[in-house]
């Protein structure tokens, strides 16, 4: 069987003024610490889902003539994969509590449908009339009902939240490239 071969690098492309607009400046933190300005950290993530499965990601910063001098590169992808690095973790951390309280609130569900069915049961020994019969099914209906988080959380919630810690995993392994921009357009983002 013949090996895999790599993809090609997807590369994200971000125009700025001055390296100054990629991070938060609110953040006095050293650089290897900052954390990414909130508007590019969202079209960051947003462009990985277009990326190929397997291929490296590159994140590509077009910056005016004369402002790549004395930026030390590798600081800066350090920098950016570390942020991502930490997004990663954080978001690994929610989605385990997220799946923690899942499994107490299904318990909880469980445990509630059980007395539902138990008062359903004991509702119909009463009496075989209408009433009865209405507050029987309506116990059941209740029951299920109560389970209706439980169960969306285990099919469906949990996905969007690994999706999310599996991009800033992705992201956090980005090679970086510094191009010198040729336009003089003040476009803040897209390249």
């Amino acid at each position: 069987m013949k090996p895999k071969e790599p993809a090609f690098p997807f590369e994200i492309d971000i125009r700025l003024r001055s390296l100054d607009e990629l991070f938060n400046s609110l953040d006095p933190s050293p650089l290897v610490d900052r954390d990414i300005d909130d508007a590019i950290e969202d079209f960051i993530v947003d462009s990985v889902p277009e990326a190929p499965r397997g291929a490296q990601i590159s994140l590509v910063l077009h910056l005016p003539s004369g402002h790549l001098s004395g930026i030390e590169r590798a600081a800066l992808e350090q920098s950016i994969t570390n942020y991502f690095a930490f997004l990663e973790a954080r978001q690994t951390r929610q989605l385990r509590l997220f799946l923690k309280e899942s499994r107490r609130d299904a318990l909880v569900g469980l445990l509630f449908l059980i007395a539902c069915i138990a008062g359903s049961q004991l509702v119909r020994a009463l009496g075989p009339n209408m009433s009865a019969a209405l507050i029987s099914e309506g116990l059941i209906i209740i029951g299920w009902v109560a389970n209706w988080r439980p169960v969306a959380a285990f099919l469906y919630d949990w996905r969007p939240m690994r999706e999310k810690a599996r991009i800033y995993a992705r992201l956090s392994a980005l090679r970086l490239q510094l191009r010198e921009d040729i336009r003089k357009a003040p476009s803040p983002f897209p390249a």
